[in-house]
């Protein structure tokens, strides 16, 4: 299966492509990414194939020649600072969603998969007055608005589904496991592992909360190590 992927240099993102390489179900990665990977990734089938882009709104043909194939989109971009914050969590998602869709990457009559990861809290009701966080939650609220708008408009080619993660631990975080749930935490580990199955074998909610995302991402990452003993 080839995927694409984004933010691969962040957090999340490199998280993502490092269990990307490790499944056994994925052949191809087509990784988007302002910058070289700071560090190389163990890659021994030749998986991995990066394409540094500057402009996250349009994608040329070549580009979308490379994608063609890709069953999927993992959508992880980072935001760099807060004057980027809207054109890289909506504007970006947005073209990026209907660049593939409209050159139909995945093939004629078949549903392409684009896993955004979104965030807690969200607000969809733009005109609803909010707390804290006002801006951030409603930018993140209006991509999954749209996103979900595409789909319906591509029923035949496109599903969404939105991750929305809370607090994302570090891989090695001595946070106690068992007070997780309690606080809206989840490991990288954990969101990477759901998230790239999501991409792979889709999943019957189109919108992952943190709970669903940590449980899941857990009982994955458990069978595979069973399955690799």
């Amino acid at each position: 299966m080839k995927i694409l992927l984004t933010g691969p240099t962040g957090h999340i993102g490199s998280n993502v492509l490092q269990a990307a390489l490790l499944h056994p179900a994925i052949t191809s990665i087509i990784a988007f990414s302002r910058r070289q990977l700071p560090t190389p990734f163990p890659d021994p089938q030749n998986k991995l194939q990066l394409i540094i882009q500057s402009d996250f709104t349009h994608y040329s043909d070549d580009v979308l020649d490379v994608c063609a194939g890709a069953e999927a989109c993992i959508w992880g971009m980072g935001v760099a600072n807060m004057e980027t914050r809207r054109s890289i969590i909506v504007d970006s998602a947005i073209a990026a969603a209907r660049a593939f869709v409209d050159a139909k990457i995945a093939g004629e009559g078949n549903k392409f998969r684009f896993v955004h990861l979104s965030g807690t809290f969200v607000e969809k009701d733009q005109k609803k007055s909010l707390w804290f966080m006002n801006e951030g939650r409603k930018i993140r609220g209006e991509t999954e608005v749209e996103l979900m708008k595409m789909e319906k408009e591509h029923p035949e080619a496109l599903v969404a589904y939105i991750a929305r993660p809370g607090v994302v631990t570090a891989t090695n975080s001595f946070f106690p496991a068992l007070l997780e749930p309690l606080a809206r935490f989840i490991n990288v580990d954990d969101l990477a592992a759901k998230m790239l199955d999501t991409a792979i074998n889709g999943h019957h909610s189109q919108t992952l909360e943190v709970d669903m995302l940590r449980d899941e991402g857990k009982r994955l990452r458990r069978q595979s190590r069973v399955d690799n003993q």
